[in-house]
């Protein structure tokens, strides 16, 4: 890490020594002002006299904080603080602060030896370590300050980077399994029917596309997601016929709300994959929306009796998705034979 003082706490440094030495001096500039000009020990008040105690302090502030920056490091959040290095920066702040007020005592008396010559040398030691108090105080405020920004900000960086992990992982679930499946119904349809094998190609070529580009984005809207439910489904009615149907009935005025790419497609295919599908067994998906705006997707329960292998991080996944874009929750619920899963629409 660089040592260098960054020009930022020059300048808030500046400011802060400013604001420092005014709340220190206020009520003196202010009796110089308003009041009649003299002290409480009887001696004549000037402008000029408020100005030079405003000045050294402002002066002694500063130093204070160029003095202790390489001590504190304020804006590294990683710079490890221990207590050497404060014990070491109390020491030779006090230390400055004792110099500083011989100085102004010795300045003060050859400039205008009138002036303050009731003010004790305890008394400006007392101003000087308060002064320093304050910086010190100070210096470690902008350091959590900053800290705690710089931890947010790799926060951030860490979620998105586990966001874009997760979709990738979700994608990764999806596209073999289902493309196996999908290549296996497509040669059947090109030996029985061309025709209709032209229209199963442009589905799937879309499904695809949309399945390969979905790690690009975060979130889709909702109109993008049915659009491409439409595509999945044709190619599942191919593979089922009759026996499988998907009702789908969303608001409209949900549309422009938002999911993470892939939600729909992740739970119908959950469905299909745990439920008897058959003649005997005809199964029925419904896609809905909420008027307080979830999507729900639910089915009756027909279990296979022998269920098809899978990873099982289907949902968890997408329950996932959703805590690292905001701590949504998705709701399962498993009640009188049926199956339903709900998802919180996210409003643009």
């Amino acid at each position: 890490m660089s040592t260098t003082m960054p020009k930022k706490y020059i300048w808030i440094s500046l400011l802060l020594s400013f604001a420092i030495s005014l709340t220190i001096h206020f009520s003196l500039i202010a009796q110089t002002l308003f009041d009649d000009g003299v002290g409480r020990h009887g001696e004549i008040l000037t402008l000029s006299h408020a100005s030079f105690d405003f000045l050294s302090t402002f002066i002694l502030a500063f130093l204070i904080f160029l003095l202790n920056y390489p001590l504190y490091k304020p804006f590294d959040a990683h710079y490890k603080l221990n207590f050497k290095k404060i014990a070491t920066s109390i020491v030779l702040t006090f230390l400055l602060a004792f110099i500083f007020a011989q100085l102004f005592i010795i300045t003060k008396h050859s400039v205008e030896s009138q002036v303050y010559i009731h003010r004790r040398g305890e008394d400006l030691l007392f101003r000087n370590f308060f002064c320093s108090s304050i910086v010190l105080i100070s210096i470690l405020i902008l350091r959590l300050i900053f800290q705690k920004q710089t931890i947010e900000v790799e926060n951030e960086k860490l979620r998105n980077e586990s966001l874009k992990s997760q979709f990738e992982s979700l994608k990764n679930q999806v596209s073999p399994h289902f493309l196996f499946n999908s290549l296996t119904a497509l040669k059947i349809l090109v030996e029985d029917s061309p025709s209709l094998a032209k229209q199963y190609i442009s589905h799937l070529s879309q499904v695809l596309r949309y399945t390969l580009q979905s790690n690009r984005k975060q979130l889709v809207a909702l109109s993008e997601e049915l659009e491409f439910t439409e595509s999945y489904i044709f190619l599942l009615k191919m593979r089922y016929d009759t026996n499988l149907t998907i009702e789908t009935k969303i608001d409209d005025q949900l549309k422009d709300f938002e999911l993470p790419p892939l939600t729909i497609q992740t739970l119908v295919e959950n469905a299909v994959k745990h439920n008897e599908i058959s003649k005997e067994y005809p199964f029925q998906i419904k896609i809905q929306s909420t008027e307080n705006g979830f999507l729900v997707v639910s089915n009756k329960i027909q279990e296979k009796l022998t269920q098809e292998e899978g990873n099982g991080i289907g949902l968890t996944n997408l329950s996932k998705l959703f805590r690292l874009l905001g701590n949504y929750d998705i709701q399962i619920f498993k009640i009188d034979q049926e199956f339903k899963v709900e998802v919180p629409l996210i409003k643009p």
